[in-house]
């Protein structure tokens, strides 16, 4: 589920969308003048990086019928894209909101249109046409992860990691033809020895850390455990290795992280993927609603992201000894 080594620390800043915007269309211009040529292969999607510096990195990418991508993210990269020529379709993951777990939109992206995201952003881009596309795609800073998802009822259900440089690479291969979201968490859960909430319980009080990566109207409606550090799913995996340069203060090497969604489902693709970047995770078997059947402890929500859940629990600042 993972490919290429962590990368390096960043050292550029995030540009901002105005300056996203005028490098996508800049660089547009210069294709449409012949400075960059272009070519188009019906196998796999033709691309070249034709700028990087420490802020940036700026491709250029065809597409001919049929050819995408899987959906994704920018493993917190802040980006752009302009339509050079042709007609792309993008399919954008809009939720969760206060009373929904999110929905996939499509949207026509035509000759001069231009997209500008944030690190939060997932999407999907597509021709489903007969006549090939151009399209230029900026980065800040340069992408060093994306995560891979699919949509569920509940959500969007994550199912692998890459750290890579490459954007328009092949995503990892699944490690199974899945014909099923219950086929796709018996291959995560092969790679998790899952704890019950009483264990899960023990292994805090040994200084594992509980992680909540649940979005905001589920914490409000359903509480949370005291002591757990709350981190948004899309950013889980930077917001944890300790060698990530957004790493938490408290992501230390030889940690392990117990991750906890609402029953136990999305909580088991969150861990699979933080152990396939070798670190020691695994989640609670029926998440928050198991924890409170067994009589544990919880408070109201919701508590800011990337903070502690106040409450009874003190969180350890370092791994202790066998954790």
């Amino acid at each position: 589920m993972t490919s290429g080594p962590s990368p390096a620390a960043r050292s550029g800043r995030q540009l901002s969308p105005a300056e996203l915007r005028d490098v996508v269309e800049r660089y547009a211009e210069d294709v449409r003048r012949g400075s960059h040529v272009a070519d188009f292969h019906t196998e796999d999607r033709w691309h070249v990086r034709i700028h990087q510096d420490a802020d940036v990195d700026v491709w250029l990418i065809s597409w001919t019928t049929e050819q995408g991508t899987e959906l994704h993210d920018h493993g917190g990269s802040s980006g752009a894209f302009t339509v050079v020529q042709g007609s792309l379709t993008e399919y954008v993951w809009s939720g969760p909101t206060p009373d929904s777990p999110g929905e996939l939109g499509d949207e026509p992206r035509h000759e001069r249109d231009t997209v500008v995201f944030d690190p939060h952003y997932v999407h999907d881009v597509r021709n489903h046409l007969e006549a090939p596309a151009l399209s230029v795609h900026a980065y800040s800073p340069p992408i060093r992860l994306m995560h891979y998802y699919q949509p569920s009822e509940g959500g969007l259900l994550r199912w692998a990691a890459s750290w890579t440089d490459d954007p328009e690479a092949p995503p990892p291969a699944r490690e199974a033809a899945f014909s099923s979201l219950e086929e796709m968490l018996g291959v995560a859960r092969e790679a998790l020895t899952r704890l019950t909430p009483e264990q899960a319980d023990r292994a805090v009080a040994d200084g594992a850390q509980l992680v909540d990566i649940r979005p905001e109207w589920q914490r409000r409606a359903d509480g949370e455990i005291p002591g757990a550090v709350v981190v948004e799913r899309n950013h889980l995996e930077w917001r944890l290795h300790p060698d990530s340069d957004a790493r938490l203060p408290i992501a230390a090497a030889g940690r392990r992280w117990i991750v906890y969604c609402t029953e136990g489902y999305t909580s088991s693709l969150a861990a699979a993927s933080l152990v396939s970047l070798g670190l020691d995770a695994t989640d609670v078997i029926g998440g928050i609603q198991a924890w409170r059947e067994a009589g544990l402890p919880t408070v109201a929500g919701p508590t800011p992201v990337e903070q502690v859940v106040g409450g009874l629990r003190v969180v350890p600042d370092s791994p202790t000894a066998g954790s």
